[in-house]
């Protein structure tokens, strides 16, 4: 019998649908409070780095069976760089918004990216670690989705081997000419659904996410690995942020696949 049972038990029940009997409270966006912000402002006065036109990319496999057979996590990348047109491709890929909503009647469909999230929340914000991409500096950049631009966040030293520090000694995520690091902020989510039921459905958000990064860089013959293995202090600290609000959730390097 597993010690902490109970632990157990209740970190189990998170991943089953809703549970008979139990009285869910009231979410917040029935209680008639506002909607949260479905993106992060950009911050004043840091560097805004517009991204080229997803569809410019050069697709290298463009046949959907090709992609979903050949996908496999891959954890040895050249040193060659990749283009900003192909950074500019996953970024897309991941969290693209294709629309807006265009009235407050469905205020809780904010956005609609090309990922599938639970009632259109979308919790998620995307951070890069730049490495070798072609025409960008090294550092910590943030995408704008709304206006498919990158924000310039931080330049530390010592990037590659803090992210390899970060995810407890996985040297290739530091290595990789991009490492994608997607942050969660739980309210979004938990706005519409209350608790415990968003902290099963951001989980199956981010598996979408996860999947749609495997498919894109199948596409341009690059290869990646989910990690879900990370310290999340010296994540959260790296990355800028507050560990409670805002907190790191998944992450992704991304390369060109070394024979």
């Amino acid at each position: 019998m597993p010690e902490n049972i109970d632990l157990l038990n209740n970190s189990i029940d998170y991943l089953r649908g809703y549970l008979d009997g139990f009285v869910y409270p009231r979410s917040d966006q029935t209680k008639g409070i506002r909607v949260p912000d479905f993106e992060k402002p950009a911050p004043t006065g840091k560097k805004r780095i517009s991204l080229p036109e997803p569809s410019t990319v050069r697709i290298a496999n463009n046949d959907i069976f090709t992609c979903i057979n050949k996908r496999r996590s891959h954890r040895v990348f050249s040193d060659s760089e990749i283009t900003v047109e192909e950074l500019s491709f996953l970024l897309w890929a991941t969290q693209g918004v294709k629309s807006h909503a265009d009235d407050m009647r469905h205020q809780h469909h904010a956005v609609r990216r090309t990922v599938p999230s639970a009632g259109s929340r979308h919790p998620f914000e995307t951070y890069v670690a730049i490495n070798h991409v072609a025409g960008l500096e090294k550092g910590i950049y943030r995408y704008l989705a709304s206006k498919h631009c990158l924000v310039s966040e931080s330049n530390p030293d010592d990037l590659s081997d803090k992210i390899s520090a970060g995810a407890l000694g996985q040297c290739f995520c530091g290595a990789a000419p991009v490492f994608f690091l997607w942050s969660v902020i739980p309210y979004r989510t938990i706005w519409r659904y209350g608790l415990p039921m968003s902290i099963k459905a951001i989980t199956l958000d981010a598996g979408h996410i996860g999947q749609n990064l495997h498919l894109a860089c199948e596409a341009l013959d690059l290869g990646t690995c989910m990690i879900g293995a990370y310290s999340q202090s010296a994540m959260d600290e790296l990355f800028g942020l507050d560990g409670k609000d805002e907190f790191a959730f998944y992450m992704a390097p991304v390369g060109r696949i070394k024979a």
